[in-house]
């Protein structure tokens, strides 16, 4: 009798067993781990391998937790955390950690799909983007590897082109409402205004880089801008619109106009006009529409007497924004080499109009000779449009029209969908935003070229879609 009381239940034999052989398990990772990586690198491998596991059982942890990730891990050698650069770089093969991650979030959502049975959801407005990058994402590998590209690199090669096919499915598959939608949202100004700050501490520190001898700035890369010129938006469009607008959002304001302006991409000082300006035309009442012509024509005169009026100033804003005249254009090295490298990425698509030159083959000077060289120059082109005409031939070009035609329409009906007033402001914010995107365009190729910027922007066509689709069906007949 007290033999039998003594002896384990089968239960507790099973936890025991289990216990030892994940004991083992880990044990063994471990081992492997120090013997691959090192010491401490490799006594991080069972607990990577237990935060996977979670992250597959969580979508909505995975999704977020690659774009905090990717916003606050900066993706140049500059700033308050210019370590984390290393993320972006490839660690296995031509596979970088964020790659991983990106994997790993669209997994968590796909186990989703298939644990509660919910039927996939493809929105409407970029099925036909989307099956066009796709098809011109194939075209791309195969000119480049019949060009001498090995297959597996010229694959790597367009991650951020797969950020941008996939995640936004991802992300509008998420089992959300509209509630836990907002308050996405609403923390996603929160991580702006973090950004913020870090950026106005990097120049108080003097961490940040300068631009062309101009001054030291918060962000170059277009990460930080793009999340907080659409965190601007968003409050201006939620004011706008007579809504209660949070009052730290409000006081946030202010940190959020600084960190854009000094960052000195006029690039973006440009779009952010241009998007609030459209913010007012569609946002306001018709009296304040009629407005809007005569405003714009007070900017473009502002624009025009900044270019031509000889300020004998030193003020790093004031020079930067003089160096949009024509003239200083040709005289800068960096504006010249852009202008140069136009016309020689045109003379190669005028050589290859239809097929273009592949995933990793890069352009030659054939048309003009470049005043500079830079690290893989070749393989960029600071045009978008003409990036993936180059590289994925005339069916690129078509992607990416469709891809922002696609996006601008999402936005729209996002906007006339949904009655939540921070959804609501989001979404014109969004549909704003991209209409400016496509002057940024012009000037630098970010739209599935990026890696970073390209997953912010995914994540946003995906929430953008949760709100389309979680918005009622009265509203969404509008």
């Amino acid at each position: 009798m007290l033999t039998r009381a003594l002896r384990p239940s089968a239960p507790a034999r099973e936890q025991a067993l289990l216990s030892c052989g994940a004991a083992a398990t880990t044990a063994a990772l471990a081992y492997a781990g120090i013997h691959k990586l090192g010491l401490v690198p490799g006594l991080l491998v069972p607990l990577a391998l237990l935060l996977a596991v979670v992250l597959l059982m969580r979508p909505l942890f995975a999704v977020m937790g690659v774009l905090v990730l990717t916003v606050l891990a900066e993706g140049s050698n500059f700033g308050l955390l210019a370590s984390s650069a290393k993320l972006y770089e490839a660690s296995y093969k031509d596979f970088s950690l964020v790659d991983g991650l990106v994997a790993l979030a669209i997994m968590s959502v796909a186990l989703d799909l298939l644990r509660k049975r919910r039927r996939p959801r493809v929105p409407r407005a970029l099925v036909l983007p989307f099956v066009v990058l796709a098809l011109a994402m194939a075209a791309g590998v195969i000119t480049g590897h019949a060009a001498g590209a090995s297959t597996r690199f010229a694959i790597t090669s367009e991650a951020a082109l797969g950020y941008l096919l996939l995640l936004p499915l991802a992300v509008a598959n998420l089992d959300l409402g509209r509630r836990q939608i907002a308050r996405l949202l609403a923390g996603g100004v929160l991580l702006a205004t973090v950004k913020a700050i870090l950026g106005l501490v990097e120049i108080a520190a003097h961490l940040g880089p300068s631009i062309e001898g101009v001054a030291e700035l918060t962000y170059y890369e277009p990460t930080a801008n793009w999340l907080i010129m659409g965190a601007i938006l968003t409050i201006f469009a939620l004011v706008l619109a007579r809504r209660r607008t949070p009052r730290w959002m409000l006081l946030a304001s202010p940190l959020l106009i600084a960190c854009l302006v000094l960052s000195y991409r006029r690039s973006f000082w440009i779009a952010a006009v241009l998007a609030l300006l459209l913010v007012l035309l569609l946002g306001t009442t018709p009296v304040g529409r009629r407005l809007i012509i005569p405003s714009a024509l007070a900017i473009a005169l502002a624009v025009w007497l900044l270019g031509s009026v000889d300020f004998q100033s030193q003020l790093p804003i004031v020079k930067r924004a003089s160096s949009l005249s024509p003239s200083k254009l040709q005289s800068n090295a960096q504006d010249r080499y852009r202008l140069d490298e136009r016309a020689n990425v045109i003379a190669e698509i005028e050589r290859h109009p239809i097929s273009g030159l592949g995933m990793t083959i890069p352009w030659a000077p054939i048309a003009q000779t470049l005043p500079l060289e830079s690290e893989s120059g070749r393989d960029y082109v600071h045009f978008a449009a003409l990036w993936y005409w180059l590289k994925l031939g005339i069916l690129g070009l078509f992607a990416y029209v469709a891809v922002m035609a696609g996006s601008i329409l999402l936005a729209w009906k996002a906007w006339r969908a949904s009655p939540e007033p921070l959804l609501r402001a989001f979404a014109l914010a969004s549909l704003c935003a991209f209409c400016g995107l496509l002057v940024i365009d012009t000037t630098a190729s970010f739209t599935g070229v990026d890696p970073r910027f390209t997953i912010l922007f995914a994540t946003q066509l995906g929430l953008l879609a949760l709100i389309r689709r979680t918005a009622p069906a009265s509203a969404s007949a509008r």
